[in-house]
């Protein structure tokens, strides 16, 4: 017997076959948990009216791929944060789980691109199927939404970018150049004693030719440029006259369609041009971006907007309108922050009869004892209704001189009152430099305003408004740093406002249903722990 073995221990490995045959072959649902997602996900789609998708498939010729199964496949890719069609078709090839949601079905990136961008109208209607299932389960209860906005920056080139000054200065170059070529053309026919030849053709005082006028000027020239009365030297100044103005022409229809696309925008992008140029949170880039806004409620999205402007009020009433049409019920209280309490939301919420929850600019700022002492503000004057007029902290009167109408980007008007100080009263005032650095103070003043900020005053620094202060936070402002770092979404891969919103929907679908797995795990959880606790009581 050799001794030196006795301790040793056989070595044993488990059977390692590749393409071992099965006597029953297992199925991709024996390697998905009963717990996953893609269970989820497929559940909800199932259930989902989709006829709106149905009625686009005209029939006849090869089969098409079942628009529910594309659909699972890319709210199941935006959770796993797969993004693009070609990752997508990678995963449809390798990933189990892609593999049981579309059964074994491999459709290429094309087709998987054009099922999205299919979606154009439908993606909102899918996206409300989803709130709704929130609302029954619970998860909301339209009664403490927020909303905020971010910019995500687009799919576009940060160096190619038309800017609106840049666009008139170049138009305006361009006409007044077309200008001077009409004045030499009539130069050359007062020198000739000749008619204009068409009377359709405008007087020297005229800027902004169109097309025909253009057109006619080209001709005019072409005329000229062979007529036998001029001299060669006159010819060749005719030929780089007609080069020119054929040249301006078509700068001309570049810049009208430039102008076209700016519309009320400062800037667009020439590689994405529905992207308006924004500054980053960085706050020193500026790149291509849309300005996106939701309404959030416990961590579930109510509604998704994508704006062109950079100001986040402009499309805040959107927001609201579309969450309130999603969840089919009233609001009970709305939150956000300094960038959306102004009187034209407050008006909105008045109407709406929500509760105004939104922070006004210069509420964090009134209270600071250092914010006062820098400078007299106009909160610092008295108002008197007998005379209608305001007193200064040094006993000066500030008289109602005018009433000045604002009118702000989305079309509202907004009334105010000017007071001004007595002529001649501010100059020895030993508080003049910390007051105003012209000959006398004035102040603006907006009374519809200004009983609405004391609502929302009255509002914040109640007990719900502290509340809702302190959550605010964590309920919108988690989800744009969710998006951004934990789902490395830091920009949009597709171009124009279409598909920018198809993509979001995608997106925010993906996120509530998310949030339907863990409110149902969780509720599981906590009723599997019941179970136990009352168990081991009973014991």
């Amino acid at each position: 017997m050799d001794i030196e073995n006795v301790n040793q221990k056989t070595v044993r490995f488990k059977p390692y076959e590749i393409g071992e045959n099965y006597l029953f072959p297992p199925t991709t649902d024996e390697y998905i948990s009963k717990t996953h997602i893609a269970r989820l996900i497929s559940i909800i789609i199932e259930r989902m009216d989709i006829t709106f998708i149905l009625e686009k498939y005209k029939g006849g010729g090869t089969s098409s791929y079942n628009p529910r199964m594309m659909l699972k496949v890319w709210m199941l890719g935006f959770v796993y944060k797969i993004y693009t069609s070609r990752q997508l078709e990678s995963a449809l090839n390798e990933n189990l789980a892609f593999i049981w949601i579309s059964a074994g079905q491999t459709p290429d990136f094309r087709t998987l691109n054009n099922f999205r961008k299919s979606l154009n109208g439908e993606i909102k209607k899918i996206f409300k199927q989803i709130v709704v299932i929130g609302m029954n389960m619970g998860i909301i209860e339209g009664k403490d939404v927020f909303v905020d906005h971010t910019k995500l920056e687009a799919n576009a080139n940060r160096h190619k970018i038309s800017w609106k000054k840049q666009v008139d200065k170049q138009f305006d170059k361009i006409n007044k150049e077309i200008d001077e070529i009409f004045d030499y053309i009539e130069r050359l026919n007062d020198e000739e004693d000749k008619k204009c030849g068409d009377n359709n053709i405008k007087d020297k005082e005229t800027k902004n030719y169109n097309t025909e006028e253009i057109d006619e000027m080209i001709k005019k020239l072409d005329e000229m440029t062979k007529d036998k009365d001029f001299s060669k030297d006159k010819k060749k100044e005719n030929r780089e006259k007609l080069r020119r103005i054929k040249e301006l022409k078509k700068n001309k229809k570049k810049y009208e369609l430039k102008k076209d696309i700016l519309q009320d925008r400062n800037s667009f992008s020439n590689t994405d041009p529905d992207a308006t140029a924004m500054m980053q949170k960085d706050k020193v880039s500026i790149k291509p971006a849309y300005n996106e806004g939701i309404a959030v409620e416990n961590g579930f999205v109510l509604n998704y907007e994508q704006s062109q402007s950079s100001s986040d009020n402009v499309s805040f009433k959107n927001v609201v309108n579309g969450a309130l049409e999603n969840i089919s019920k009233d609001i009970e209280n709305i939150n956000a922050d300094a960038a959306y309490g102004n009187e034209e939301n407050s008006e909105y919420l008045e109407e709406k009869k929500i509760n105004n929850y939104l922070k006004f600019n210069t509420f964090r700022n009134e209270k600071s004892k250092k914010w006062h002492r820098e400078k007299v503000r106009k909160e610092d004057f008295r108002y008197t209704k007998e005379g209608d007029f305001y007193t200064c902290p040094e006993g000066i009167k500030l008289l109602h001189e005018e009433d000045k109408v604002t009118v702000t980007a989305t079309g509202y008007k907004s009334n105010a009152k000017i007071y001004k100080a007595e002529a001649g009263k501010c100059c020895y005032c030993p508080y003049k430099k910390y007051c105003t650095d012209g000959k006398r103070r004035s102040i603006q003043i907006n009374e519809k305003y200004e009983e609405y900020k004391n609502t929302m005053r009255k509002n914040l620094e109640s007990e719900k408004g502290i509340e809702l202060r302190k959550r605010r936070g964590f309920n919108v402002e988690s989800i744009f740093g969710d998006r951004k770092y934990n789902k490395k979404y830091l920009r949009f891969l597709l171009k124009g406002k279409v598909k920018v919103n198809i993509e979001s929907g995608l997106y925010y679908s993906a996120h509530n249903i998310r949030k339907i797995y863990s409110y149902i795990f969780k509720n599981w959880f906590n009723e599997l722990f019941q179970m136990k606790l009352q168990l081991d009581l009973s014991k």
